[in-house]
């Protein structure tokens, strides 16, 4: 029996990949209890859309290149502080447990790697809609493995901030702490303490040493 529109679960598509945002598509469609009623391209476009309408559940790449570039866990963060009811199912080509932690911890209800979106989707809205928390195998092993390897103390005993955690990895990146600051809207003090910060927590004396540790664990 077809559903009326109203009785519908209204999903937002944020992919900055056209033709990725068509397949998204047409895995959530295959649901008849769903509804894409709506895609954005940017950071930009996704929290101008929420602020004008509302859906019951977003599925959003974890970085959208734009002009003006917005941080994938800022994103996050500004979604979870302004639409804090909304549940979020985050899609990504990531293949780092210390980033995948620091996503969940900005309050996402999902975790899913671009590649088993096919074999993993549907789980994951189904999931998500009965108000639990679902990570996708490949992402649920590469945290048991960072966890039982020991390899990385980023997300173990002191944790980084989701803030610190962008730090280090544009410094790893080769960003200086100027450009930092200016890039992520912060003062050059601010920046330079959570780098402080970080490197204390993760045990390394000086800025080589941070360098050198984020490239070893691949968080560059």
């Amino acid at each position: 029996m077809k559903r009326h529109s109203e009785d519908l679960v209204r999903v937002l598509l944020a992919d900055d990949h056209p033709i990725f945002r068509i397949g998204l598509r047409a895995i959530v469609e295959r649901d008849p209890e769903l509804k894409v009623i709506a895609e954005v391209g940017s950071p930009l476009e996704l929290t101008e859309w929420l602020h004008t309408h509302t859906c019951e559940l977003l599925i959003t790449d974890f970085m959208m290149p734009a002009e003006e570039q917005q941080d994938g866990l800022r994103l996050l963060e500004a979604l979870h502080k302004y639409w804090p009811d909304l549940p979020v199912l985050v899609v990504t080509t990531l293949v780092n447990a210390g980033l995948f932690r620091a996503i969940l911890k900005t309050g996402v209800k999902g975790l899913i790697g671009k590649g088993s979106l096919i074999s993993e989707l549907p789980t994951a809205i189904a999931q998500v809609r009965r108000q639990k928390i679902f990570i996708a195998k490949s992402i649920s092993h590469a945290l048991q493995q960072s966890g039982e390897n020991c390899q990385s103390r980023l997300f173990t005993q002191e944790p980084l901030s989701p803030r610190e955690v962008e730090v280090t990895r544009l410094f790893a990146a080769g960003v200086s702490v100027g450009d930092i600051a200016a890039h992520l809207n912060r003062s050059k003090q601010t920046v330079s303490a959570q780098k402080v910060t970080a490197m204390r927590k993760l045990g390394v004396p000086n800025d080589a040493a941070l360098f050198i540790y984020l490239q070893e664990n691949g968080l560059s």
